[in-house]
Protein backbone atom coordinates (compact mmCIF):
# COMPACT_ATOMS: atom_id res chain seq x y z
CA UNK A 1 0.00 0.00 0.00
CA UNK A 2 1.35 3.05 -0.86
CA UNK A 3 0.59 6.54 1.03
CA UNK A 4 1.02 10.29 0.70
CA UNK A 5 1.08 12.62 3.40
CA UNK A 6 -2.39 14.64 3.84
CA UNK A 7 -3.15 12.70 0.90
CA UNK A 8 -2.00 14.77 -1.58
CA UNK A 9 -1.41 14.70 -5.15
CA UNK A 10 2.09 15.40 -4.61
CA UNK A 11 4.28 13.04 -5.95
CA UNK A 12 6.99 12.63 -2.22
CA UNK A 13 7.35 11.50 0.17
CA UNK A 14 5.24 7.99 -0.24
CA UNK A 15 5.08 5.48 2.74
CA UNK A 16 4.90 2.09 1.23
CA UNK A 17 3.56 -0.65 3.75
CA UNK A 18 4.48 -4.21 3.20
CA UNK A 19 4.18 -7.07 5.54
CA UNK A 20 7.43 -8.60 5.00
CA UNK A 21 9.26 -6.88 1.80
CA UNK A 22 8.08 -5.33 -1.08
CA UNK A 23 9.22 -8.72 -2.98
CA UNK A 24 8.14 -11.58 -0.66
CA UNK A 25 5.10 -11.63 2.23
CA UNK A 26 7.22 -14.04 4.45
CA UNK A 27 10.92 -12.73 4.07
CA UNK A 28 12.39 -11.49 6.84
CA UNK A 29 13.76 -8.45 6.61
CA UNK A 30 16.20 -8.16 9.74
CA UNK A 31 18.20 -4.87 11.10
CA UNK A 32 21.35 -6.98 10.38
CA UNK A 33 20.34 -7.14 6.60
CA UNK A 34 23.17 -5.17 4.69
CA UNK A 35 22.58 -1.78 3.32
CA UNK A 36 22.82 -3.62 -0.12
CA UNK A 37 19.60 -5.94 0.23
CA UNK A 38 17.88 -2.73 1.96
CA UNK A 39 18.42 -0.75 -1.15
CA UNK A 40 17.13 -3.45 -3.03
CA UNK A 41 14.05 -3.58 -1.42
CA UNK A 42 14.11 0.07 -1.98
CA UNK A 43 14.09 -0.15 -5.30
CA UNK A 44 11.59 -2.79 -5.86
CA UNK A 45 9.19 -0.94 -4.04
CA UNK A 46 9.76 1.85 -6.09
CA UNK A 47 11.06 4.30 -3.38
CA UNK A 48 13.19 6.97 -3.64
CA UNK A 49 15.09 9.58 -1.69
CA UNK A 50 12.82 10.98 1.12
CA UNK A 51 10.42 8.23 0.65
CA UNK A 52 9.90 5.57 3.99
CA UNK A 53 9.23 1.90 3.78
CA UNK A 54 7.47 0.17 6.39
CA UNK A 55 7.15 -3.45 7.28
CA UNK A 56 6.74 -6.05 9.98
CA UNK A 57 6.72 -9.71 10.18
CA UNK A 58 9.73 -10.26 12.28
CA UNK A 59 7.85 -8.11 15.38
CA UNK A 60 10.93 -6.57 16.28
CA UNK A 61 11.31 -3.20 15.40
CA UNK A 62 14.37 -0.91 14.45
CA UNK A 63 14.48 1.94 11.92
CA UNK A 64 17.73 3.55 9.96
CA UNK A 65 17.91 4.87 6.39
CA UNK A 66 19.74 3.64 3.18
CA UNK A 67 20.70 5.73 0.13
CA UNK A 68 18.09 8.28 1.70
CA UNK A 69 15.06 6.07 1.96
CA UNK A 70 14.40 5.51 5.51
CA UNK A 71 13.35 2.07 6.88
CA UNK A 72 10.97 1.26 9.84
CA UNK A 73 10.04 -2.15 11.09
CA UNK A 74 7.24 -1.38 13.02
CA UNK A 75 7.49 -4.31 15.74
CA UNK A 76 4.19 -5.59 17.10
CA UNK A 77 1.06 -4.49 18.49
CA UNK A 78 0.19 -8.17 19.81
CA UNK A 79 3.18 -10.71 19.63
CA UNK A 80 6.16 -8.84 20.20
CA UNK A 81 9.74 -10.51 20.45
CA UNK A 82 11.50 -7.96 21.84
CA UNK A 83 11.77 -8.97 25.73
CA UNK A 84 8.60 -6.51 26.29
CA UNK A 85 5.07 -7.55 26.76
CA UNK A 86 3.36 -3.99 25.79
CA UNK A 87 2.14 -3.29 22.73
CA UNK A 88 4.08 -0.96 20.24
CA UNK A 89 3.47 1.12 17.17
CA UNK A 90 5.02 3.30 14.89
CA UNK A 91 4.06 6.92 14.92
CA UNK A 92 5.18 8.80 11.77
CA UNK A 93 4.92 12.35 11.33
CA UNK A 94 5.10 13.73 7.43
CA UNK A 95 3.98 16.61 5.38
CA UNK A 96 6.55 17.64 2.64
CA UNK A 97 8.66 15.38 4.17
CA UNK A 98 9.26 12.59 6.84
CA UNK A 99 9.80 14.42 9.76
CA UNK A 100 10.53 11.76 12.29
CA UNK A 101 9.81 8.22 13.69
CA UNK A 102 8.77 7.56 17.22
CA UNK A 103 7.80 4.31 18.83
CA UNK A 104 4.93 4.45 21.16
CA UNK A 105 4.49 1.77 24.16
CA UNK A 106 0.91 1.00 25.06
CA UNK A 107 0.77 -1.06 27.97
CA UNK A 108 -3.28 -2.89 27.96
CA UNK A 109 -4.58 -5.66 30.25
CA UNK A 110 -2.06 -8.47 29.84
CA UNK A 111 -3.42 -11.12 32.44
CA UNK A 112 -7.10 -10.71 30.12
CA UNK A 113 -5.05 -11.28 27.25
CA UNK A 114 -3.18 -14.48 28.89
CA UNK A 115 -7.21 -15.54 30.06
CA UNK A 116 -8.20 -15.09 26.17
CA UNK A 117 -4.90 -17.23 25.01
CA UNK A 118 -5.47 -19.78 27.50
CA UNK A 119 -10.04 -20.37 26.79
CA UNK A 120 -9.42 -20.38 23.20
CA UNK A 121 -7.65 -23.16 20.76
CA UNK A 122 -4.45 -21.22 20.43
CA UNK A 123 -1.57 -23.10 21.74
CA UNK A 124 -0.77 -22.35 25.64
CA UNK A 125 2.75 -21.46 24.80
CA UNK A 126 1.24 -18.60 23.12
CA UNK A 127 0.33 -16.70 26.83
CA UNK A 128 3.70 -17.80 27.68
CA UNK A 129 5.20 -16.07 24.85
CA UNK A 130 3.20 -13.24 25.36
CA UNK A 131 4.16 -12.51 29.14
CA UNK A 132 7.31 -12.32 28.38
CA UNK A 133 7.77 -10.64 25.44
CA UNK A 134 8.84 -13.04 23.01
CA UNK A 135 9.77 -16.49 23.63
CA UNK A 136 10.82 -17.23 27.80
CA UNK A 137 14.20 -18.19 28.11
CA UNK A 138 14.59 -21.88 29.60
CA UNK A 139 13.91 -22.85 33.01
CA UNK A 140 17.24 -24.31 33.71
CA UNK A 141 16.98 -27.68 36.06
CA UNK A 142 19.43 -28.03 38.89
Amino acid sequence: MDLRPKGGHKSRPTLTLVHGTPTLNTLYWTEDRPDSFAFKMAKAAGAREGDLIAFGHTHKPWTREVEGVRLLNTGSVGKPKNGDWRARYALVEAEEEIASVEFVRVEYDLERAVDGILGSELPDEFADQLKAGGTPKPVEVA
